[in-house]
């Protein structure tokens, strides 16, 4: 098809018709309504109105999604013999290679004076790098790309469609004012959560906004819809995720109709309270819920393995955590997953982005954390000074830890020691120690602005 657009070809059509049937548009549309899930997929309710002034056995139901599943469909209102999904559509390309064997007529300019249309009359044989046509007179001409010509077809033929169109054959005629509900999965449609955290100066509350991404890419626009979301782990074969990015620039706090949420066999079902409209290729950012301040804290965490086969020092910069719980009465809302974006302001006032966390489903009461970076002016160095070869399953281990504090604040940090194995005891530490799992040992250390400090312990690590 790119070929023929590209060097000019028109296409013209003196009638468009395909057959004996009655056609529903979008137009027929009295309501619609989308249920859309995370794995890309949506179901749509489509509900439609139908006059018919004859009693007629064949409808052609239009304007569905161009990634329909069709072995999906189902159809309330009508009893439906036979259905199918012509989504061969109409373009140049199409339409020559479907009047292959048929006579069709070629206007060109004038080879002489350049104005006059010079007609002609041929029939098409082949559309293998070009279209060759047999003339009145027996002769076979490829069309030139380069020369101005189109083409003048007197149908569609009817195995085109103008849209993707589900046609149906009825068990026997209908006619008059008929309701039917066509029902359908269809891929192309997705949506994700993203959030949006400002920061207070103090580290200690935060706000969250909650925006819902929808991203349109099934072949139709959805006009007027109620649109519902559902959020779980909905077992489907080979899912489509489609992954999309918001625009920080678009959140912006506003008081709104809350999004009604409930809880669906295992599941959450999220409401949008207004209607909605999507075009095709089009994203679109709909606001779930905007939270007042609620209280949140900080981690840091600095975490190494702990070499048990000889000596070595390892450097590095403790990682930071916000920690908040999803509780009400600021939160208390089931949160889809999705991406978390952290921003506090400097200064001057402006405000400024810390870093961005993927989140899990989160229940209501869950605990979150969420990992902003690491920290600047914090560095750990861990150095094993002394290794002893106890037994053949046991080994001896001097560990050394140097902790500089380089900012004008306190800093209180988690030193995470991971063993190699669960069976290990700690002889004598500068410093408590909690056992946080089987095989860790947790220090939490407090530093005072701009110090440093050193923390020692020896450890007997048993192997079985």
């Amino acid at each position: 098809m790119n070929l023929f657009f590209r060097f000019g070809l028109i296409v013209s059509l003196l009638s468009s018709t395909v057959g004996a049937e009655t056609r529903s548009t979008v137009n027929d549309q009295t309501d619609l309504f989308l249920t859309v899930y995370n794995a890309g997929r949506a179901l749509v309710r489509d509900h439609r109105k139908l006059t018919l002034s004859q009693p007629d056995q064949r409808i052609a139901l239009m304007d569905v999604a161009e990634r329909i599943m069709p072995q999906t469909v189902s159809i309330d209102g009508l009893e439906v013999l036979e259905q199918n999904y012509d989504f061969d559509l109409l373009s140049p390309q199409s339409l020559i290679n479907k009047n292959i064997g048929n006579q069709v007529r070629i206007a060109r300019r004038s080879s002489t004076s350049g104005e006059n249309l010079e007609w002609s009359e041929g029939k098409i044989l082949s559309t293998q790098g070009g279209v060759i046509l047999q003339m009145q007179d027996g002769s076979l001409e490829i069309l030139d790309p380069d020369s101005r010509y189109h083409m003048v077809f007197d149908e569609v033929p009817a195995n085109l469609r103008t849209t993707p169109t589900l046609s149906l054959l009825l068990s026997q005629p209908v006619s008059g004012t008929q309701q039917l509900e066509l029902t359908y999965l269809t891929t192309g449609l997705s949506w994700q959560s993203d959030y949006v955290m400002q920061l207070n100066a103090d580290e200690n509350s935060a706000t969250l906004d909650s925006w819902i991404t929808l991203n349109n890419q099934s072949g139709i626009a959805y006009q007027n819809a109620h649109l519902q979301l559902l959020a779980g782990e909905v077992n489907m074969q080979q899912p489509m995720r489609m992954e999309m990015m918001a625009d920080a620039a678009m959140y912006q706090r506003k008081s709104i109709s809350p999004v009604a949420e409930q809880a669906l066999h295992g599941y959450h079902l999220y409401t949008i309270p207004q209607r909605t409209t999507i075009q095709n290729q089009q994203s679109k950012q709909i606001k779930l819920f905007a939270s007042p301040a609620f209280a949140v804290s900080k981690k840091l965490l600095d975490q190494a393995n702990v070499d048990s086969h000889g000596l070595n020092t390892q450097k590095s910069k403790p990682e930071q955590f916000l920690l908040f719980k999803n509780s009400a009465p600021e939160l208390g809302l089931a949160l889809p997953k999705g991406t978390l974006r952290v921003y506090a302001r400097d200064d001057a006032g402006n405000s400024q982005f810390l870093g961005e966390d993927s989140i899990a489903h989160t229940a209501v009461n869950d605990a979150l954390e969420i990992k902003l970076g690491r920290a600047f002016d914090l560095s750990v160095e861990r150095s094993t000074t002394d290794f002893r070869q106890l037994s053949k399953k046991q080994t001896q281990l001097s560990r050394s830890i140097k902790i500089n504090n380089g900012s004008k604040q306190t800093q209180t940090l988690i030193l995470s020691e991971v063993m190699p194995t669960q069976s290990w005891q700690i002889l004598q530490a500068t410093q408590s120690y909690t056992r946080a799992t089987p095989a860790s040992a947790d220090f939490t250390i407090t530093l005072p602005p701009l110090t440093e400090l050193t923390l020692s312990y020896d450890v007997v690590i048993t192997y079985n």
